[in-house]
């Protein structure tokens, strides 16, 4: 288990590296994708993080990884702004527009089921071919998807067309924000990612230090949860197309706040495993319920915006929660840092159901 039980806070850091690109592309991404089109930034975006990943491989020292690292997460934003525009668009149609949830619940469970497959492949190759044969590896598959998206027909209708302004962005985006709706889901996906923080940040930590787990034991913790996500997903977004989205999202959010105080408290693996299940459940149904809600209130001309600014408040959690629940975890260590995350979903379920009831 050697490196896990290193200093909290810097184990959050790494995380929040990783994000820190997120607090310049928000308004950039949306912009780009609704100005250009859905398929050039996804096209685009996937060639950018292919290169990323391939100069990862290739680097020679971290001053010349990182500003690679900084090209290859700023393609995969732009791709990942120009899919779910896409998606939106798709799901718009008479006869698709009934099924949105089912649908972006697929989605949700084929993402579940990378993050169980994606890290034992990732490994695999690892153990056998070296680290640079696996990014490599991921490269040709991020290229591969970008040549799939070239043969996908434009959703974004022509009379959308317009020339790029960044400042007319970030004109749309505080438009967006006086919409009640989009503020309490501004405040759910805050919860969300909040929640994805500690669990990526602090649990591990908390497990390795209260009963000894080791690194594989940990990453079948992840695996398991990431399991439950593959087939919770679909069915929760069948259940939002007949219910609503909107009964869903604060007990979603709930059953989060419960799992990760449970986890924070527990004095057994037992109860520790019973309440990260639960945990784990409440973010597999969560996820795909905000990706649908956002979907719905998204404005026509504005989509890629909308849809960026959605993904925004998680950009920006990523960014600041890592190493302050670290920080916590390091000066406090035990519950505090959950316990903080258990209250701010809830307070976030509570934005949530207040702003949409308006």
């Amino acid at each position: 288990m050697e490196g896990l039980p290193c200093a909290p806070m810097w184990n959050g850091c790494l995380v929040h590296v990783a994000r820190s690109e997120a607090r310049f592309r928000g308004c950039l991404e949306g912009a780009l994708v609704d100005s250009f089109g859905r398929v050039p930034c996804m096209i685009i975006g996937e060639l950018f993080a292919a290169l990323g990943c391939l100069g990862t491989a290739l680097a020679l020292s971290l001053s010349t990884m990182l500003p690679i690292r900084f090209m290859g997460g700023s393609g995969g934003a732009l791709a990942s702004a120009g899919s779910a525009a896409y998606l939106t668009d798709l799901t718009e149609r008479p006869h698709l527009k009934p099924m949105r949830g089912t649908i972006l619940g697929a989605q949700g469970g084929l993402i579940a089921a990378a993050y169980v497959v994606g890290p034992a492949v990732g490994g695999a190759l690892t153990h056998l071919y070296g680290t640079q044969a696996a990014y490599c590896s991921v490269a040709a598959l991020i290229g591969v998807c970008g040549g799939a998206y070239a043969t996908l027909p434009e959703t974004r209708p022509k009379e959308k067309a317009g020339s790029f302004r960044l400042a007319g962005a970030a004109k749309d985006w505080q438009e967006l924000l006086k919409d009640h709706r989009q503020q309490a889901l501004f405040a759910a996906n805050l919860a969300l990612f909040m929640n994805y923080s500690a669990m990526v940040t602090v649990m591990p930590l908390h497990a390795y230090h209260l009963f000894g787990m080791g690194a594989g034991e940990i990453g079948a913790l992840f695996s398991v949860g990431s399991a439950v996500g593959i087939v919770l997903a679909p069915v929760v977004g069948t259940l939002s197309d007949r219910y609503g989205r909107v009964p869903l999202v604060a007990p979603s959010a709930i059953l989060c706040g419960i799992g990760c105080l449970g986890v924070a408290m527990s004095q057994s693996s037992e109860l520790f495993f019973a309440f990260y299940m639960i945990w784990s459940l409440g973010e597999a149904a969560l996820a795909p319920l905000l990706s649908a809600y956002a979907a719905d209130i998204a404005p026509k001309e504005h989509v890629g915006s909308a849809m960026s600014l959605s993904r925004q408040a998680g950009d920006l959690v990523s960014f600041v929660a890592p190493p302050l629940l670290g920080f916590m975890y390091d000066t406090s260590p035990g519950h505090a840092a959950m316990s903080l995350t258990s209250f701010m979903t809830i307070l976030g379920a509570a934005t949530f159901w207040k702003r949409t009831r308006q």
